[in-house]
Parts: structure tokens; sequence; C-alpha cells
């Protein structure tokens, strides 16, 4: 099976049709970084594209790619997309997402997710979608249940 075709089946919430387009444009984003494909990452984004990390470091283009030479590939896990909510203005457009992926747990422990939220401007020229921006904000794991209080007297 194609990665990007495991990707999108990977998307937990169906987009509307009208959405559609610019949810794959991401989930074969999202898939091209997972991969390492350099040149497919280059394809998809315009070329003064810019990124806010999840630490909030911003990476310019160039900086950004540099991420996924050939060298410094490693493992990464199946990403899951979900929660797409798009807005699209003329040649412009807002996509957020949820990503989310297992890391492994520690020894004897089960994995864990870890999620957070994407958001991508989509700019359109010559009729195609490429993306200009990403924004990674991590999502709090929820909070351990409060223990038990003792009866009161």
């Amino acid at each position: 099976m194609m990665p990007s075709l495991t990707l999108a089946l990977l998307l937990a919430t169906p987009a509307p049709q009208a959405d559609a387009p610019l949810v794959e444009l991401v989930s074969k984003f999202v898939e091209a970084e997972r991969a390492y494909d350099q040149e497919k990452i280059a394809d998809l984004v315009t070329q003064d594209y810019a990124e806010v990390s999840p630490l909030g470091d911003v990476d310019t283009h160039d900086e950004f790619l540099g991420f996924y030479a050939a060298d410094k590939k490693r493992p990464v896990p199946v990403t899951r997309l979900s929660d797409p909510l798009v807005r699209e203005y003329r040649d412009a457009a807002s996509i957020i997402v949820r990503l989310s992926f297992d890391l492994p747990g520690a020894p004897a422990q089960p994995p864990r997710t870890v999620s957070m939220r994407a958001s991508f401007l989509a700019v359109r020229a010559g009729g195609t979608w490429k993306i200009a921006s990403a924004h990674y904000t991590p999502i709090r794991p929820p909070a351990p249940p409060a223990p038990p209080q003792p009866p009161t007297p």
C-alpha cells in the first residue's frame, strides 16, 4: 500500500467534500515528513515556507528542509490525522488538524499516545495548493484522576 494512501486511510474524521483537497495536501505533507522525502516535501511547500515547531522555534524553508536530509532519516511512528477544520478564502486556506502517534512506553509499559494540533496556511497559485506555513502546538495529556478522598465524619 502506498504511504500516502496509508495515512489517508487513517483519517479518523472524514472531511467535507469541498475540504478534501486541502486535507489531502496536509496528509501528503505529513506522510512526506514521516518518510523523510525531502523532494516531495519541497514540492508541497512554498519557497518562503516557515514553521513554528512544537518547541516554539521558527524554521524557514531551507532550515526546515535540512531536517529531512537522507542522512538524518530515523524511524518515525505512523501519524494519525484527525479533526480537520478547514477555512478557505479564495486563494488561501487555514487547515487545523490533530496529529497523533504512539510512542514506546517505559520498559513493561504500554505505548503512550502523543497528540498535537497543527495549523497550516495553504496558498493557491496557478491552480495548485501549497503549504506556506505550519504551527505545531502539543496537546497536554489528560490529568490523572484525583486520588480518592477519605469519607468525612
